[in-house]
């Protein structure tokens, strides 16, 4: 009786689960679909492009590295993989936003966060930002350099 009990929570728990990540992700996915309808996004891809030039990443990187920025991995991560299956993204391209979104993600919120238990806001967007640029840069720049071909 025990391990039925147990199942039908888990089970309860994970429909649960699904469903609330179906909240995020469907309107995230039919906001995207909107913004490439009304170029929403190579209006965003023009403001960054400099960003986006210097991390030597192409314009189709703008999008999902803005949504990891300002929503987190995990929103970020949806169109990410959005953008590898429609072949935006390549996988030199794919380790570049990982890496930078690893570093810097969620700034918005993880900001707020750490505010509140008195980290210096300014502080914290910089120094996450400068090493992010940093850090994605120099690998970029060592791919690059040894002719490594991600395929």
């Amino acid at each position: 009786m025990e391990i039925i009990s147990l199942l039908i929570n888990t089970i309860i728990e994970s429909l649960t689960s699904i469903a609330q990540l179906s909240l995020i992700l469907i309107p995230i996915l039919i906001m995207i679909e909107i913004a490439r309808h009304y170029q929403v996004i190579e209006k965003m891809t023009d403001k960054i492009k400099g960003a986006l030039r210097f991390l030597t990443l192409p314009g189709e990187a703008a999008f999902p590295m803005l949504a990891g920025i300002f929503f987190g991995i995990v929103l970020g991560a949806a169109l990410i993989i959005e953008y590898s299956r429609e072949g935006y993204l390549n996988k030199r391209d794919l380790l570049l936003i990982g890496i930078f979104l690893s570093i810097c993600h969620s700034v918005v919120e993880d900001t707020l966060i750490f505010a509140v238990f008195g980290a210096n806001p300014v502080v914290l967007l910089t120094t996450r930002l400068i090493l992010a640029i940093i850090i994605t840069r120099a690998v970029a720049y060592l791919l690059d350099r040894s002719g490594t071909k991600l395929a």
